[in-house]
């Protein structure tokens, strides 16, 4: 690095902060120490936010594998590693060490994502390969996990959002919600569970999705009185729940059919299974108004493989005009959005069970968790 170093010394600056803004964050990190020069520049706000916007035009792809099935219940020790295409190599993050059961992840379309297992919150940072335990949250009657999780660029900090029963009549509920804060370097304290008054009108399905600085979640089925309140949604400004209504649908495979996604910034309803197999893509286009428009309708008998009694499709993000979609291959499938066309990636050796996700690389740092805990 020095020897680049001596190289980039006649260059003007802006080159400089050019060719550095390339650099994934953890060899940034490296080169503060190469010379004085440099670490001026990465520390420089405009670099920073430089670094920032090739991130979000050069987005990750962030594999979870697990070495044991779907028993969440298993006592068996086993590690959790991820595969990211700015990492070197498999990254064995253990939890703290080893972990029992399955471990859910819940993506926030930035840096950061969140982890469950066996009923306990976890962060981990792909850029900075590091992870932390956070404080215990609410135990909820139902034994299930509802949350969501996501970054606000606007003051730069993530939230998760925890869903709870406290009804003690396993046929009825009362769901309250609790949100935790997550700011650039700073310590979490055993208080940092902040409850909110209002209870969540019903039982959701899902991980909540953040966009428009809310979260929202598809009503469970067994709960859902009516079409017109099939969306619950939380503003995080205000801490109130609302409820929106979904578009027309035309899936019929249940459980299989329907879900939520952030896709440039808007919410997005994805429908799929109909007949003849089809997903269509609505858009939230006005929040305020609850206005859907249908943006795609993607043919699927051009996937290959493509089965509409098995396959499952999931759609995980949207880059440089094409939808990146898995569908119980090995390899991702790429859907371009202006010709219509899907384009098969490179063999993965995806397994069912594993976790994909997009991610922006960012210098938030995950901070310390206070050891009073």
């Amino acid at each position: 690095m020095r020897k680049l170093n001596a190289e980039m010394g006649c260059l003007p600056s802006e080159i400089k902060f050019n060719i550095l803004s390339r650099l994934p964050v953890r060899m940034l990190c490296r080169c503060k120490s190469v010379s004085k020069d440099w670490l001026q520049i990465v520390s420089d706000p405009y670099f920073l936010k430089l670094h920032q916007e090739q991130s979000k035009r050069n987005k990750q792809l962030l594999l979870l594998n697990q070495g044991l099935g779907d028993d969440e219940d298993d006592t068996r020790p086993q590690f959790v590693h991820f595969l990211a295409t700015s990492l070197e190599k498999d990254v064995h993050f253990g939890l703290g060490g080893f972990i029992c059961g399955y471990v859910y992840m819940i993506p926030s379309g930035h840096d950061l994502i969140c982890l469950i297992n066996r009923g306990h919150f976890h962060i981990f940072s792909p850029s900075f390969i590091k992870g932390i335990r956070l404080p215990q949250a609410k135990l909820s009657n139902c034994l299930e996990m509802d949350a969501g999780f996501g970054y606000i660029p606007s003051q730069n900090e993530y939230k998760l959002v925890h869903m709870f029963d406290v009804n003690p009549n396993p046929f009825a509920y009362s769901i309250k919600c609790e949100i935790l804060t997550l700011t650039d370097g700073g310590t979490i304290g055993a208080d940092a569970w902040k409850e909110i008054k209002q209870e969540c009108p019903f039982k959701v399905s899902g991980w909540g999705v953040l966009a428009n600085n809310k979260f929202y979640w598809i009503v469970s089925v067994v709960c859902t009185p009516c079409e017109e309140k099939s969306i619950v949604s939380l503003d995080l400004e205000t801490e109130t729940f609302d409820f929106i209504p979904h578009p027309h649908y035309v899936s019929y495979l249940e459980g299989n059919d329907m879900f939520l996604v952030e896709l440039k910034g808007q919410l997005c309803f994805i429908d799929t299974f109909a007949y003849p197999p089809v997903t269509d893509i609505w858009v939230l286009v006005d929040p305020v108004r609850k206005i859907w428009v249908k943006e795609h309708r993607i043919d699927l008998t051009m996937l290959q493989g493509f089965d509409d009694e098995q396959t499952q499709v999931l759609i995980h993000g949207y880059e440089n005009g094409e939808l990146v979609i898995s569908s119980q291959q090995k390899s991702l499938e790429f859907y371009d959005t202006r010709r219509k066309i899907f384009r098969k990636g490179e063999d993965l050796n995806l397994l069912w069970h594993t976790g994909i996700c997009l991610y922006t690389e960012s210098f938030f740092s995950l901070g310390i968790v206070d050891s009073g805990l």
